[in-house]
């Protein structure tokens, strides 16, 4: 059984704890080098990075960042992954428990559109460190592409292929978070609802029912 991404933080953070003093600044210096350039993505693009303006933003010499990285391109894989990692794991525990494959999809919507509202920079640094994140072969889109499959088998969803299904939710749920992230907090959920209710009527459901299951999922997670 693979651990969970939150039990895989506690173990290491238990880790840390247990390390001397210059492992942990070793820790602590890779750390500033991940959230430097985490800020700086949130207004610009990996392209147009240096990592001299990289290891300015993390107050350590340009030298330091070849120790951790052997280029810019190595960081923003690591840090994608690690943002990953968070979306899956929220989305995991928003899902505990819930078996029908649409409630879980209109659940996930609800997961990366709170986290464009608590974390806007965040958010879109996330947006930048993904430029394929609607592809349905993404990695990130594993937990998607599960319950789109599931829904299929059981005739819960109707699609002409998995592919579109993916790509239709996919697609409005980036759209979605691009959107959410210059919405007021009551318009944010009108507009979850909205956007929720037409994605899963693209996925075959009737409108009643589509309502019905996005107003629980934004009141639960948005609420």
């Amino acid at each position: 059984m693979t651990p969970s991404p939150t039990l895989n933080r506690s173990l290491a953070g238990a880790q840390r704890a247990s390390l001397g003093r210059r492992d942990r600044r070793k820790l602590e210096t890779r750390q500033a080098l991940l959230d430097a350039t985490h800020s700086l993505l949130a207004s610009r693009n990996l392209d147009t990075l240096s990592v001299d303006e990289i290891a300015t933003r993390a107050d350590v010499a340009k030298g330091t960042f070849y120790n951790y990285f052997a280029d810019k391109e190595a960081l923003a894989r690591e840090l994608a992954a690690r943002v990953r990692l968070r979306m899956e794991d929220e989305i995991a525990r928003a899902n505990a428990g819930v078996e029908d494959p649409v409630t879980r999809v209109a659940r996930a919507l609800c997961c990366v559109l709170r986290f464009g509202l608590r974390e806007p920079h965040q958010a879109a640094a996330m947006m930048r460190l993904f430029p394929h994140a609607t592809d349905p072969s993404a990695p990130l889109n594993a937990g998607v592409r599960g319950d789109i499959a599931a829904g299929l088998s059981r005739r819960r969803i109707v699609a002409p292929s998995q592919d579109t299904a993916v790509a239709a939710i996919v697609g409005g749920i980036m759209a979605g978070l691009n959107r959410v992230m210059d919405l007021t907090p009551d318009r944010a959920l009108a507009f979850a609802k909205d956007l929720g209710t037409i994605l899963l009527r693209a996925l075959g459901l009737d409108r009643s029912e589509a309502a019905r299951i996005m107003k629980a999922a934004v009141e639960t997670i948005l609420g």
